[in-house]
């Protein structure tokens, strides 16, 4: 997957691509607002993108919902 792909398909679910610099090294972050806080997810590095697949990313992006007893 390419940076161009991967912000197509943030859009598309309400994300921001957000890279962002660590220790040197580039990381893919995602961000929203949620009301007035804004929520952060941490992707992949970007060196990694190229193998994470839209399925994976879309796992990342929407998170199975859990249930409470």
């Amino acid at each position: 997957m390419t940076e161009e792909e991967a912000r197509t398909i943030m859009k598309a679910y309400g994300w921001t691509y957000m890279p962002r610099k660590r220790r040197g090294n580039l990381y893919i972050y995602t961000e929203r607002r949620q009301g007035y806080k804004k929520v952060e997810r941490y992707i992949c590095p970007l060196s990694k993108l190229p193998n994470l697949t839209e399925k994976q990313l879309i796992e990342k992006l929407v998170p199975i919902p859990t249930e409470e007893p």
